[in-house]
C-alpha cells in the first residue's frame, strides 16, 4: 500500500488483488515474479529475513 500497489483493506490475507499488486511489485524491481512474499521482496523493502 505503502509503495501504492495496492489499495484493498490491509486485512492479512494475500488474496487475488494482494498477488497481482507483489506481482506488479516484483516485475517493475526486476525480481522473480511469484505473486508472493519472497526473500526478494523482503529484501526489496528492507525487511530483514532469516
Amino acid at each position: 500500500m505503502a509503495y501504492g500497489y495496492y489499495n484493498g483493506a490491509i486485512d492479512g490475507i494475500i488474496g487475488s488483488e494482494s498477488k497481482a499488486a507483489l506481482s506488479k511489485f516484483q516485475s517493475d524491481y526486476g525480481l522473480r515474479v511469484t505473486g508472493t512474499i519472497t526473500l526478494e521482496v523482503l529484501n526489496a523493502f528492507g525487511i530483514v529475513a532469516d
